[in-house]
């Protein structure tokens, strides 16, 4: 099984990315927080080294409505060797997104959409999209099916689709619960274009779901807010064994020595995301907390027994 860390904001930044990169090797596709193309065009060289570290290996998702400005930043990313894969998010339903005419929003336009995809098909390597499997809250098969045909148009191959309609009147945490899961749409999806890789994202967070999906022959499983809450969810459901987690944790603090753009609390937050139901872990995170240097948040995962 493969798994893809989906792109959110306030969670994917280089620190989280990298240290699921870290954990899962191979088995781990990562995306960054969604760009809006203009930061690239406008302030390419600090949103990129923000966002990237030197031996990136995530995918860089971004958006945007106007396919001059989108082509414009495709050129930009074209020239940068530590990026090779682009993601349009045509699914994100927040308000402020909205207000450009981005994610989901921009969906409402298809011809729009169209324009955007000929832009980005500019770029010179691997291309994705995400999207969402409706518009509102009725089932509408029509809209999944013609945008994938669209894509297919494009020769765009692989689509991330979050199995659940996505609602522009309600806001980005009622999205997540309202509109409901139909992972049995998507399996219709994965029917009907069955040469393109289909993935599905939207409350993969436990066993039965992923057994349910893999019953349907999928093996490639995008999952966010889980992982946000709980990195080792899935060695902890018995999918994967990962050794050596603190040399892994130590390597991974080592990564970040010559960071230019070290945020200390940032790189906390994704470490914190190692410690859910671990023993102690009110301690070792509080230990965590008042560390003011990697080399003291290092010797805290050396002088405790987190993991046997």
């Amino acid at each position: 099984m493969n798994y893809h860390l989906a792109p959110m904001m306030g969670y994917t930044d280089c620190y989280f990315r990298l240290l699921a990169e870290k954990l899962y090797k191979n088995h781990i596709t990562t995306f960054s927080e969604m760009i809006v193309d203009k930061a690239i065009i406008h302030n390419e060289t600090k949103t990129i080294d923000k966002h990237f570290l030197a031996n990136n290996i995530s995918s860089i998702q971004i958006a945007g409505s106007e396919p001059i400005e989108i082509k414009l930043a495709i050129q930009k990313l074209n020239k940068i060797d530590r990026i090779n894969h682009i993601n349009l998010n045509l699914g994100c339903p927040s308000s402020r997104v909205q207000e450009n005419k981005l994610g989901l929003a921009l969906t409402q336009y298809p011809t729009l959409v169209r324009e955007c995809l000929h832009s980005l098909k500019t770029y010179n390597q691997k291309i994705s999209v995400k999207c969402r499997l409706g518009l509102g809250l009725e089932e509408d098969q029509n809209y999944i099916f013609e945008y994938l045909s669209m894509f297919q148009e494009f020769e765009i191959k692989t689509v991330y689709i979050h199995c659940r309609n996505g609602v522009l009147d309600l806001d980005t945490k009622k999205n997540r619960t309202i509109p409901k899961i139909n992972y049995e749409l998507f399996l219709k999806c994965k029917k009907e274009f069955s040469d393109m890789e289909l993935i599905p994202n939207g409350e993969i967070n436990n066993l039965e779901t992923i057994h349910y999906l893999s019953e349907n022959k999928i093996t490639q499983f995008m999952i966010g807010r889980q992982f946000a809450n709980d990195l080792l969810f899935v060695e902890k459901i018995g999918l994967i064994k990962i050794d050596n987690k603190k040399q892994i944790i130590s390597d991974y603090l080592d990564s970040f020595e010559k960071y230019q753009y070290l945020n200390l609390n940032l790189l906390k937050k994704a470490i914190f995301a190692l410690l859910t139901k671990v023993k102690g872990a009110k301690k070792i995170k509080k230990d965590i907390s008042e560390a003011d240097s990697i080399i003291k948040i290092k010797n805290i995962f050396e002088s405790n027994q987190i993991w046997n």
